[in-house]
């Protein structure tokens, strides 16, 4: 079976946000095979007016597809208290996990850009996360 290289942000600003984190490490745990992740760790909203964050960014493989992983992920956010961004009450997001990278294609370059993502990643980079062990 070919696994494919992926790399997800995770993020949450609700009162419990470390542990939708943590509960969403979990479920990335068991979703993807050789699963490395960052710390955790809070950043300010991009907007400058929300709840802080609790932010991290996982690496992983996966033999499904972009839009089936996608899916999945989508599905766990919608699972734990996720709504419909345009109508989430106050900017409060309970869980977000972004596909950001996919078998060393940036899918979601404005996230990768931004410092919440590039905080973690920068961290998987220097613990030797995305070289492979073949």
């Amino acid at each position: 079976m070919t696994t494919y290289p992926c790399t997800i942000g995770l993020g949450s600003n609700t009162p419990d946000r470390e542990e939708q984190i943590q509960h969403a490490l979990v479920f990335l745990g068991k979703l993807l095979a050789d699963v490395k992740h960052s710390s955790v760790y809070e950043s300010k909203a991009f907007n400058g007016i929300d709840d802080p964050y609790m932010n991290a960014v996982v690496h992983g493989q996966t033999a499904l597809e972009p839009e089936k992983l996608i899916d999945k992920l989508k599905e766990y956010e919608s699972d734990h208290g996720r709504v419909n961004k345009d109508i989430e009450p106050e900017g409060n997001v309970s869980i977000d996990l972004d596909l950001v990278i996919y078998n060393y294609r940036i899918l979601r370059q404005e996230d990768f850009q931004r410092h919440y993502f590039n905080r973690g990643y920068r961290e998987l980079l220097a613990d030797g996360a995305f070289v492979s062990e073949a």
